[in-house]
């Protein structure tokens, strides 16, 4: 058992995926959606309340450890195929729920923070 957990460390070390707590502003994480498949959700930012995220539309029924940021897509609500969003604010432990692990840290461009300024103008609540 103790060299299968040492693996599993090294692995997720050798492939740069992290489960953890803190949450990374431009983060790209993968997460278990709860309905079978992973999908990639991106930190725009962070409050004392909540996260604020990117949930992109690209889906994978193995946990993605890699992934090219310019393959993710939000798509539009008529996709045949599901569709993504470009702000969803989280309650921290909602975003917990989903197990996120790290891939990689980006960049958030000032455009990926339209719905998070209309968000904050209006006041709003988290999910």
């Amino acid at each position: 058992m103790k060299v299968i957990m040492i693996i599993s460390f090294l692995i997720s070390l050798l492939t740069g995926c992290v489960r953890s707590e803190q949450l990374y502003i431009g983060g790209l994480y993968s997460i278990d959606d709860g309905e079978g498949w992973y999908r990639i959700a991106k930190v725009l930012a962070t409050d004392k309340e909540g996260v604020h995220i990117r949930l992109y539309k690209n889906r994978w029924k193995e946990r993605p450890i890699t992934i090219d940021e310019n393959s993710l897509s939000l798509g539009t609500v008529h996709d045949n195929d599901g569709f993504g969003m470009g702000h969803l604010p989280l309650k921290k432990s909602s975003f917990q729920a989903w197990s996120p692990i790290l891939i990689k840290v980006g960049k958030v461009v000032d455009t990926e923070l339209d719905g998070y300024k209309e968000w904050q103008s209006a006041g709003g609540g988290y999910f």
